[in-house]
C-alpha cells in the first residue's frame, strides 16, 4: 500500500501535474492527522477505562476502611459518654467535707480512658500519591482531603484527656495509696504504709483533676469526635454512590 501511494505520488510529479499532486499531499496529510488522532482517542480511552478500573478499586479499599472506622467511632463515642456519666456520679464522694468512704466509691473506674485509632492506610496512600486524582467525584475528593484534620484535632484533646489520667489523677493517687498493699509477694520485706483513701477524696487536686476531665470530655472530646463521626459518615455514602455494582 506504502509502494502504491509512493509510486502515485511519482507519477504525478513525472507527468508535471504539479496541482493534483498538492491536492494530493494535503489530502494524505490529512489523513494522517486522523489516524494520530484516532489513535490518541482510542490510548486516552483506554486510559480513562484503565483510571476507572483504578478508582473502583480504590473506593472499595476506601470503603472497607471507612465502614470499619464507622464502627470503631461509635464505640470510642460510647466509651466516652459512658467515662462521663462515671465522673459525674464520682464527683459526688470528692470535697472537703465528704464523710467516711463507703464501699460504692470504689466501684468507679476513673483511672482509665479512651482512644481512637482508626485504620487510616488506605487514606494515606490516597493522599501521598496521585490516586487522589483518578477520584472523579471532587466532593468526595474534597472530603477525604480534609478527614485527617478533623481526626487530629479530636486527638489534642485525647491527648490532654489521657495526660490528665496519667500524669495527674494516677500520679495524686499513688501519694495517698500503698502500691506495696497491692503486691503481696514483697510483703514480707518491707512494712506498708497504710493507705489514705479518705485524704485522697477529700484532697483539692483530684477534685480538680476530676472536674478538668469532666471539662475536657464534655465540652471538647466529644463535640470533636462527633465531628470526625458526621464526616466519616457524610464520606462512606458519597463511597457508596460512587461504587459501581457489578
Amino acid at each position: 500500500m506504502i509502494k502504491f501511494f509512493r509510486k502515485f505520488r511519482q507519477r504525478l510529479l513525472i507527468e508535471k501535474k504539479f496541482s493534483r499532486y498538492l491536492i494530493y499531499a494535503i489530502g494524505e496529510i490529512i489523513l494522517l492527522v486522523i489516524g494520530i488522532l484516532i489513535a490518541l482517542q482510542i490510548n486516552n480511552y483506554n486510559e480513562r477505562r484503565k483510571d476507572r478500573i483504578k478508582e473502583q478499586i480504590v473506593l472499595k479499599n476506601l470503603k472497607e476502611d471507612f465502614s470499619a472506622n464507622q464502627q470503631i467511632i461509635d464505640r470510642t463515642l460510647a466509651l466516652h459518654q459512658y467515662h462521663l456519666n462515671e465522673l459525674h456520679l464520682y464527683l459526688k464522694h470528692l470535697g472537703p467535707n465528704v464523710p467516711a468512704l463507703t464501699d460504692s466509691i470504689y466501684k468507679f473506674d476513673v483511672s482509665d480512658y479512651g482512644t481512637l485509632n482508626l485504620i487510616d492506610g488506605t487514606l494515606k496512600a490516597v493522599i501521598n500519591s496521585n490516586l487522589l486524582g483518578i477520584i472523579q467525584n471532587e466532593l468526595l475528593k474534597k472530603k477525604l482531603s480534609t478527614y485527617p484534620s478533623s481526626y487530629a484535632y479530636y486527638k489534642e484533646f485525647e491527648d490532654v484527656n489521657r495526660d490528665i489520667v496519667i500524669n495527674k489523677h494516677r500520679a495524686l493517687g499513688e501519694q495517698y495509696t500503698s502500691i506495696l498493699r497491692l503486691d503481696k509477694s514483697l510483703l514480707d520485706i518491707a512494712e506498708p504504709h497504710t493507705s489514705d483513701f479518705l485524704g485522697w477524696a477529700r484532697d483539692p487536686q483530684h477534685q480538680n483533676n476530676t472536674v478538668n476531665r469532666i471539662t475536657i470530655i464534655r465540652n471538647k472530646l466529644i463535640p470533636a469526635l462527633i465531628e470526625v463521626q458526621k464526616k466519616n459518615y457524610e464520606i462512606l455514602k458519597l463511597l457508596e454512590r460512587e461504587i459501581e455494582d457489578k
